[in-house]
């Protein structure tokens, strides 16, 4: 009886310490998130670095790190800093009245009058359509300066994040590997368990990065160039959204292509309009039907919808790291769920075909 209290009493102090200790790192999470992220991207870099290195360990990390910084950091904030200068035109743009949807989609009616008989017969009034477009971009230009805000208010912190996701990333490459071991020592689970849920949470996040960035990459900058050659405005901010987009298959980047491409038809550009559904249907789109199978497949083992739901879940929740947070815990809970059977279920029904 004593030995279970005790023991029981050291259970309730360890979850009552790890919960207290989680909920003092909590705005650092994410940065220890994306330092265990990136060192399961570069740990093959860093194990082929070793040898090469005089079997140095700290000098291989460094390096990886210098690596990470100029490759990944470096373009990143880059990439940051053209979207918030393309954010502010944006806005601009929209407050002095140079981008109105509303005479856009004016001309639209006054080029194709049977468009409005068809919105009436639906029992849609056109004022109200153009009111209700104008008041949509209008606060997503004043939705845009708010984040410029925010942006600015929250440098300070982002600096601090990355800092530390750097320091993390230093030992987590170096002394990853006993860091798993100890991991794997300490959990309860079983350590064939405690590999296979390790293991599915590397698999998942390498797929996840490396098709967001490359999907992502292709599709946002194609369609940024395109915009750009075409004279739209904001294309580094618009090539950022279509990227992000990218994350719903087949039409994710349409959501931003094709409104533009009705507001050239409108305002009479039928050649741009023309040409920017051609690149976005034709090359855009099957940039992703060539992409996505040879860098995903079916390697993270998860139905489409279930990664499409779990990415736009965790994009509400986390924000940008939720694109990868959200498939990374959907393949977490479908092989916990798949353990728990294998574990409780009858063995009848465990042998069952």
């Amino acid at each position: 009886m004593g030995q279970t209290l005790q023991r029981s009493s050291l259970l309730v102090l360890v979850a009552a310490v790890t919960a207290a200790f989680i909920l003092l790192l909590a705005d650092l999470l994410l940065a220890v998130f994306w330092a265990v992220v990136l060192a399961i991207l570069f740990h093959g870099l860093y194990r082929r670095l070793v040898p090469r290195l005089w079997n140095r360990q700290s000098l291989a990390a460094a390096a990886v790190l210098l690596v990470v910084l100029a490759g990944v950091v470096a373009p990143v904030l880059l990439l940051g800093w053209a979207v918030v200068g393309d954010a502010s035109e944006f806005y601009a743009a929209v407050e002095r009245g140079a981008l109105d949807p509303g005479r856009a989609l004016d001309a639209l009616g006054a080029w194709l009058p049977w468009v409005r008989e068809i919105l009436d017969n639906f029992g849609l009034d056109f004022e109200q359509m153009r009111s209700g477009l104008t008041s949509m971009v209008g606060n997503a230009a004043r939705f845009a300066a708010t984040g410029l805000v925010a942006a600015g208010q929250g440098a300070l912190r982002l600096m601090l994040q990355l800092v530390v996701m750097l320091y993390l990333l230093f030992f987590f490459l170096r002394d990853g590997d006993k860091l798993v071991d100890t991991l794997v020592r300490i959990l309860p689970l079983g350590d064939e368990r405690e590999y296979e849920l390790l293991g599915q949470f590397a698999t998942v996040s390498r797929v996840s990065v490396t098709s967001l960035v490359v999907i992502g990459a292709v599709q946002g900058g194609l369609g940024g160039v395109t915009l750009a050659l075409l004279g739209i405005g904001s294309p580094v901010l618009l090539g950022v959204l279509m990227g992000v987009l990218s994350v719903i298959p087949a039409v994710g980047p349409g959501l931003v292509w094709a409104p533009i491409a009705i507001w050239l038809f409108a305002s009479g550009m039928w050649v741009q309009g023309l040409i920017l559904v051609i690149v976005g249907v034709l090359i855009v789109g099957l940039a992703d039907n060539l992409l996505r199978p040879m860098l995903v497949g079916r390697t993270a083992r998860l139905p489409d919808y279930v990664v499409l739901l779990a990415t736009l879940g965790g994009l509400s929740v986390f924000g940008f790291s939720g694109l990868v947070i959200g498939p990374v815990l959907a393949a977490l809970f479908f092989v916990s769920w798949r353990l728990f059977e294998e574990e409780f279920s009858p063995a009848e029904t465990r042998d069952e075909p």
